[in-house]
This record gives structure tokens, C-alpha cells and sequence, in this order.
């Protein structure tokens, strides 16, 4: 008799729940994963027509606080990391698959690897034809409080990887040899990074991205002893800041000049080298919504469908 009194409460609670907002699935977390597998995300850009794009199943978790879609937890899981030429569409040159979750990380591809981190705080690499490299645990300083959260990663001194967006640590260095990951502190040799959009290192030299102007239109390549390239497009309006793609630079450009490209083709992009950008034989590009835009307008995506195992 008391269990079914105890089923019939269930009942009764289960349709309560239904009809109150964040009382989701008796308060349970929920994984909620896709069917399709979604397709063409930029991870990297290479050079003048190569690019790392991931697909995977998306997946989200429903919990009681989930109400909507910015408030919950979500990301892709069964990843798939794919070479592709984004100026004609083709089959992909390379692609692999990795079964689990991990988290992949834009902004790490000088020789065609990619950074990615999983659950259990252990870091590696993914490499053009050689696979997952799963490395050490992540053993994080004091100074850096450690939540899963890792907005993105860029090449650092020594082989280290500079790590931006963890919580109370805007900036760390993982030592990829101890996994050991200490806090930037952007003072002493470092002061000079304070405030730029963006910081990378290539080919010896620490480098930075920094927005200038009344209206953000002009972007600054800087090295420790100052500016060394500049782009400037008075008629943009720049809002959100350049940020490092890879070998390429990625810069939200807006205009109100229906004429413009940037009316509606989206981010520009730009190749960049030691020394600053690179426009020299290197056709005009634009990304939008992880396709890639000629100056003609034409576009060229690759879908989920699109991204076959070739390797």
C-alpha cells in the first residue's frame, strides 16, 4: 500500500513539474544529445586556403535552472576535426573522429595541431595524421581557480601554451612538459601586453592586437618595443575585438554603406606573420556563420554532410 501511495505521489509531482517553470525532470541534470551531427565549425586557419573545421553531436544539459538556452550548460561531444581548402570545396584533405567529449580549442595551429582538454582536467593535442595525443592532468596554480572553463588558447614561449578565460585568471601558462598552469601576471615584462585584444606568440616574438580610434578602426600589430603594423579603415566600424584565428586574424567589420562588404559579409580576414598582416597575394576573405566569402559573394560551407573521414 505505501508504495503505491509513493508511485502516486511520483505521479503527482511529475505533473506538477510539468506545468511550473524550473522544475525540470525532478531536478535531475537531463544530457540531452542530438540526433545529426552538426557540421562546420572553424577551429584554425592555416594560410591562404587551409582550414581546421570540427563537427560533432551537439548535446545540453537540462537542469532546474536550464530555462533557456544561454542558461544552459551545452557543447559538442564524438568530435570530428577536419583539413578542408575553404577556396574550392572539395573532400576533406584529412579527418579523424574521437569517441567521449572533449573540449576543442580555437587559436593553437602553427603546425597543424590543435589544443583540447577533456572532463578530467587532462590536457593533449590533435595533429594532422597522427591523432589524439592525450598529454598530462592540468595542475593549477592557486593563483587560478579551475571551473571547465577555457575561452581560448594561443602558441607560447618555450612550447608552453597561453591559456585565456579561466576563472580569477584572465591570462595562465600551461607547461606542457609538467602541466603545471600559473597565472600571467601582465606586470614587469609584461606591463606592455596590459589592455591588448588579444596576445600570441610567433616566431620568437610576443605579440599583440590592440583596437584604436573613436570608433575602434583601427587595429595595432604590436611587439614589446611597439606598433608595427596597423590596419585602418575609416569607414568600418569595428565593434567586437580582432582576436588570433589560427595564422590569420579575424576582425568584425560593420558599414552602413550597402556598397561595402562589410555591409554583409561579415569578419574579415586577414593572414598574419611576425611582422604584422599579410594582404599580399592573398585574396580579399570574409567568414560568416563558418563559411568563407569571396569578394564576389560567393560562399563556400561545409556541412555536417560535407565532413567525411578521408585518412
Amino acid at each position: 500500500m505505501r508504495n503505491g501511495m509513493n508511485k502516486l505521489l511520483a505521479v503527482a509531482s511529475a505533473l506538477a513539474c510539468a506545468c511550473m517553470w524550473g522544475c525540470d525532470f525532478f531536478d535531475e541534470e537531463v544530457m540531452a544529445v542530438d540526433k545529426k551531427r552538426a557540421g562546420g565549425y572553424l577551429v584554425a586557419i592555416l594560410d591562404d586556403s587551409l582550414a581546421f573545421l570540427r563537427d560533432g553531436r551537439g548535446w545540453e544539459k537540462q537542469t532546474d535552472d536550464c530555462l533557456y538556452w544561454e542558461n544552459c550548460e551545452h557543447g559538442l561531444r564524438n568530435d570530428g576535426l577536419f583539413l578542408v581548402n575553404y577556396r574550392k570545396k572539395q573532400a576533406p584533405l584529412w579527418g579523424d573522429t574521437v569517441n567521449g567529449d572533449i573540449n576543442i580549442m580555437s587559436g593553437l595551429s602553427g603546425d597543424s595541431t590543435i589544443f583540447f582538454y577533456d572532463s578530467g582536467e587532462y590536457f593533449g593535442f590533435w595533429k594532422v595524421e597522427h591523432g589524439i595525443d592525450l598529454r598530462k592532468k592540468m595542475k593549477w596554480d592557486d593563483s587560478c581557480k579551475w571551473y571547465g572553463n577555457i575561452q581560448n588558447v594561443r602558441p607560447w614561449l618555450d612550447g608552453k601554451v597561453l591559456i585565456r578565460g579561466a576563472h580569477h585568471c584572465p591570462y595562465a601558462v600551461l607547461d606542457t612538459t609538467t602541466g603545471i598552469v600559473k597565472k600571467l601576471e601582465l606586470t614587469g615584462e609584461y606591463s606592455w601586453l596590459d589592455g591588448c585584444d588579444d596576445i600570441s606568440y610567433i616566431d620568437g616574438d610576443v605579440v599583440c592586437l590592440r583596437q584604436r580610434g573613436d570608433r575602434l578602426c583601427e587595429i595595432d600589430f604590436e611587439k614589446k618595443d611597439g606598433v608595427v603594423d596597423s590596419l585602418i579603415k575609416s569607414e568600418w566600424m569595428l565593434f567586437d575585438p580582432p582576436e588570433f584565428y589560427g595564422n590569420a586574424v579575424k576582425m568584425k567589420a560593420s558599414s552602413f554603406d550597402k556598397n561595402d562588404h562589410a555591409y554583409d559579409f561579415g569578419d574579415r580576414i586577414a593572414l598574419i606573420g611576425k611582422n604584422g598582416f599579410v594582404f599580399e597575394n592573398y585574396p580579399e576573405t570574409w567568414l560568416k556563420y563558418h563559411s568563407f566569402v569571396d569578394s564576389a559573394g560567393t560562399s563556400i560551407g561545409y556541412s555536417s554532410e560535407d565532413l567525411v573521414i578521408t585518412k
